[in-house]
């Protein structure tokens, strides 16, 4: 916890030395926030999942799961303005899965994700460098009935990302380096994102637009093996605002992405709903 304080610590004294410098309108501007592929299983705002397992990764094996995540990324001071401005923002992001077979033990893994980002708006291309603590717990009675131990997936991570969108599409591809691992693995992963429709990066100019997803990712952790994503849905405008409701049939196939299974292989579909927040 003391990674995630430090992050804190970071953002404030950020915040504080902006503002003997700048004008307050620098704070928290009206800009995009930065956003992973609309595919990634890592995502932000409200979201719930619920997924068929078709290949377990936990101990449950194949079953009926649901995941719960809460997070968001929000833009703090724009360093600089104008039409291509670079902006400093904080984020954090918490994904919970829970068996609905067994009910006892409902609660497999919990994740945790908190950091900074700095985006370059560049036009139809954007730039993110981010630094980021994550941390993964088992539920305690999954722990108990298994006689599973949690793995230190302590980490703090180093991640670079580059967006271009041209219409309705938009193509993304980063990079990451682990600074610190409580596991000692391999340090180093890649991803790329190709996104569709009225996603939370696209502006909606109707009331329900379409949204295609597909990620795929791979870290030396696990021997470059490649994990896939896919997303299928609709993007709902709520009222006149740009805030959306989105719904989503979404698939993976690959590694698992509860970390305290990450060299387990996992395959399911399931329904997504998600709220802007």
């Amino acid at each position: 916890m003391s990674s995630i304080r430090a992050l804190v610590a970071l953002g404030i004294t950020v915040l504080m030395c902006s503002a003997s410098v700048a004008a307050q309108e620098r704070f928290f501007p009206a800009v995009r926030s930065f956003e992973l592929p609309e595919a990634s299983p890592r995502v932000y705002g409200v979201v719930g999942r619920f997924l068929s397992t078709r290949r377990g990764e936990s101990r449950f094996g194949r079953e009926r799961e649901a995941e719960a995540v809460l997070g968001e990324n929000v833009p703090l001071v724009a360093i600089k303005r104008g039409p291509r401005p670079i902006v400093l923002g904080i984020g954090s992001q918490v994904y919970g899965r829970f068996s609905l077979d067994d009910s006892k033990t409902a609660l497999i893994s919990v994740d945790w994700v908190a950091g900074l980002n700095a985006t370059a708006l560049l036009g139809r291309l954007a730039a993110t460098m981010e630094i980021y603590h994550e941390s993964s717990h088992l539920g305690d009675e999954y722990g108990d009935r298994f006689q599973a131990r949690r793995l230190d997936w302590s980490r703090e991570v180093i991640a670079g990302w580059a967006t271009y969108s041209t219409g309705r599409w938009r193509f993304t591809g980063g990079g990451s380096y682990v600074l610190y691992d409580g596991l000692s693995l391999p340090k180093t992963a890649a991803a790329l994102g190709l996104d569709f429709g009225g996603g939370r990066n696209q502006a909606l100019t109707r009331a329900v637009e379409p949204v295609l997803g597909l990620y795929i990712e791979a870290t030396a952790a696990t021997a470059w093996r490649l994990s896939n994503s896919a997303k299928l849905g609709l993007a709902f405008r709520r009222g006149e605002g740009t805030r959306r409701v989105g719904v989503a049939l979404i698939a993976h196939d690959g590694l698992s992405t509860q970390r305290q299974f990450f060299q387990q292989e996992s395959q399911y579909w399931g329904l997504e709903v998600r709220f802007d927040l």
